[in-house]
């Protein structure tokens, strides 16, 4: 099929307005003299950005002596390069708050991986002298194309989804199915968002084909960047045979090999420490070399060590090589780019941090066992979360009769005088929760319901289960299903009301 730019457009338009924001504020932090008043009004156009701002300026990460209730205050103790970051992770996790389900990318995957390229960007710039927040730019909308894309194959059903074996990466695919590239989109899309040149041109250029690709300094450094988030274990299966560092790419940019390694360490420090502000945490302990704890120091040759991450086997790891490229058999590879979705999919279900690791080593175990097929398979992620799923829900069957006794109704499990309730789709249900704040809400909402009304409720609105499925699993009746859903959204919405959240659709 041939794809417009009118096309193209029409979907940029639809998406969140975040990008847009970011673009301008890229524009305004141009003069480093530039008065808080202007920064501080375009923010306020996006409530969930300036809603995001001032909930992380008042976290424990920035210290502040007292609470700050506006936006003006909030820039002012971060700074301004701090909040740009902020809104370039706000305009990501807009973006990427679904899954590419036609190039097989999960959503949380592609979330992390735009922010860890983005900060991996902003310090291989340092190093080598280009303008580090126009490197984050780039780094952080990359993918772009990809979602667009994504959106489009939507609407034609004959697409086939990406595969490695029919396709050997990302662009081979597209240009079969849109007669376009990624890169050219995200770079058609950026023109209409006002991004800068350079930033456009970096994008673009951003997997090298061409030998004048290699002129753009900024196009080497997204390549570069690729390249060692993969090492990290966050790559996406169609992209690995376009990273990599070699001599060419590094006079380029403008680094040698010790200066890029220790920059992309510091980078991923840098991502690590973000996450933490985000979330709100202490700085991290220190250890006796210096570096916090769990993370790599620039010197080590190991990865670093996540957070809430099961753990690999005592066998050494496989290691990638120093060209940056992913060998398709390095489990370990695979292990790490999908261990947070499969521990946050059992630590939902079961509410056991404890219990959840152990799920999801038992995950692993069986992914080995199938590894053969799941390494070029696009649909692996779905795969390990059924997985994890059952074997949560395994886990739960246990205590079945401890967690039952908190659901029994008067009517027993297989009367059919349960009302037969009908309830929005999951889309409707959180649309009065701000995107950016809807995780952690509902998370925190989540951790107090029982265990009969949180489980039914999860595998509806978020593993998509049907009432059929949850019952045969649960081995309760569907009418009770219902019911115990039912119930959970109204325990939900009672939760949310008391924190101030926007609840009106839960109770509808």
């Amino acid at each position: 099929m041939a794809t417009t730019r009118e096309k193209l457009l029409e979907i940029a338009r639809s998406l969140p307005p975040t990008p847009r924001v970011f673009s301008e504020l890229d524009r305004l932090l141009l003069d480093p003299h530039n008065a808080l008043a202007p920064i501080a009004e375009l923010i306020k156009r996006d409530t969930a950005l300036a809603a995001r701002l001032i909930r992380v300026s008042n976290s424990v990460a920035y210290r502040g002596e007292q609470r700050v209730g506006s936006v003006e205050e909030a820039v002012a103790r971060i700074g301004f390069f701090e909040t740009y970051r902020l809104a370039g992770q706000v305009a990501g996790a807009q973006l990427a708050e679904r899954a590419l389900k036609f190039y097989g990318i999960e959503a949380d995957e592609l979330r992390d991986h735009m922010l860890h390229t983005a900060f991996v960007c902003e310090h291989l710039a340092l190093e080598c002298g280009l303008d580090p927040r126009r490197a984050y730019t780039a780094g952080l909308m990359r993918p772009l194309g990809l979602l667009v894309l994504d959106r489009v194959a939507e609407g034609h059903p004959q697409i086939a989804r990406y595969h490695p074996v029919r396709d050997r990466d990302f662009l081979a695919w597209e240009g079969r199915m849109f007669g376009l590239s990624s890169p050219e989109v995200a770079a058609m899309v950026l023109g209409e968002w006002s991004f800068p040149p350079e930033t456009i041109d970096a994008v673009r250029s951003q997997y090298l084909q061409r030998p004048e690709d290699s002129a753009c300094r900024l196009a080497c450094l997204l390549n570069l960047a690729g390249g060692l988030v993969a090492d990290a274990g966050q790559a996406l299966l169609g992209e690995v045979r376009h990273w990599g560092a070699n001599a060419a790419k590094l006079e380029a940019a403008g680094l040698d090999e010790a200066r890029f390694r220790v920059a992309g360490a510091r980078g991923r420090q840098a991502f690590a420490d973000f996450q933490r502000r985000l979330r709100g945490d202490e700085a991290p302990a220190v250890t006796e070399g210096g570096a916090p704890h769990g993370a790599m120091a620039v010197d080590s040759c190991n990865f670093p060590v996540r957070a809430r991450v099961v753990e690999a086997n005592d066998e050494p790891p496989v290691h990638t090589p120093t060209s940056g490229l992913i060998p398709p058999a390095d489990f370990t590879t695979f292990m790490r780019a999908y261990q947070d979705m499969v521990f946050s999919t059992a630590a939902r279900l079961t509410r056991n941090d404890a219990q959840a690791e152990d799920i999801s080593q038992e995950v692993f175990i069986k992914a080995h066992e199938h590894f053969n097929q799941l390494r070029t398979s696009p649909t692996a992620g779905g795969w390990l979360k059924t997985v994890a799923t059952n074997l949560s829900l395994n886990h739960l069957s246990r205590y079945r009769n401890r967690w039952r006794f908190f659901s029994e109704f008067k009517r027993d499990d297989a009367g059919t005088d349960e009302p037969d309730v009908e309830f929005a789709a999951p889309d409707s249900f959180f649309s009065n929760v701000d995107a950016s704040e809807r995780r952690e809400w509902i998370e925190r909402a989540l951790d107090q319901l029982p265990d009969h009304q949180r489980v039914p409720l999860v595998l509806y609105h978020f593993e998509d289960l049907p009432y059929e499925d949850i019952a045969r699993q649960l081995g309760v009746s569907l009418a009770k299903v219902k019911t115990d859903i039912l119930r959970a959204r109204a325990a939900l919405a009672k939760i949310l009301q008391r924190s101030g959240t926007a609840h009106e659709k839960l109770t509808s």
